[in-house]
């Protein structure tokens, strides 16, 4: 039976359909190409982890980006907390026994907090969790498929990872809280991107050096 899978949720990077709060600051465009690298620099790190990396498309993926050796499916639901749900469980069809489901926009999040979430699911029921600034969370693991553990939540708002944390201890599960991280979703993350240069992957690295010269961040 398989072991570890990394559920990678992400979409197109089309102008003025993807970080639409950056655009207070930067050009669609723009914030489309950061996306863009965000993506590609993400894959290319879950790539070196000793995991299988299940990526999972609101959209077709563009044949611009390159995979990494991850396979592609399609998200399902009309919400985040279905879709997400949809993808444990078809991951757990596939004989998973550890799941974690991340997103693409923290690319200065070390791959040791990865490794740790996947470490904490050793044992069968438990679940750990990556908790962001913005009152989210950057991660989620379980082993094994928890059902309902989205229900009653309202993504993106600021009581996601309070509320989340709440229903897995109330499952009984093992639960492992993570260091806390950041993403980036408006203007001001990108000041704090931009002073974590050193940190910065190959195509985040080269986009945020054009902005931070037109816009000062």
């Amino acid at each position: 039976m398989q072991d570890k899978a990394l559920i990678v949720f992400a979409r197109s990077p089309i102008a003025g359909r993807v970080k639409s709060r950056l655009t207070k600051l930067l050009t669609p465009e723009e914030a489309a190409g950061l996306y863009k690298a965000f993506l590609i620099d993400s894959l290319k790190q879950y790539s070196m982890l000793e995991v299988t990396v299940r990526l999972y498309m609101a959209d077709d993926l563009p044949l611009t980006i390159p995979r990494f050796g991850s396979t592609v499916h399609q998200q399902f639901g009309h919400e985040l907390g279905p879709r997400m749900q949809h993808a444990f469980m078809e991951t757990a069809q596939e004989g998973f026994q550890r799941m974690v489901i991340i997103g693409t926009d923290h690319p200065t999040l070390p791959s040791s907090y990865i490794d740790r979430a996947f470490e904490a699911l050793t044992q069968v029921h438990s679940v750990s969790i990556g908790p962001a600034e913005d009152g989210g969370y950057y991660l989620l693991g379980m082993n094994p498929f928890i059902d309902g553990l989205f229900d009653g939540i309202t993504f993106g708002k600021s009581d996601v990872y309070a509320k989340t944390l709440v229903k897995a201890y109330e499952t009984g599960s093992n639960v492992t809280e993570l260091p806390w991280w950041y993403d980036i979703d408006r203007p001001s993350d990108l000041k704090r991107l931009s002073a974590d240069e050193k940190d910065l992957p190959e195509h985040t690295l080269k986009i945020m050096r054009r902005l931070k010269v037109k816009y000062g961040i």
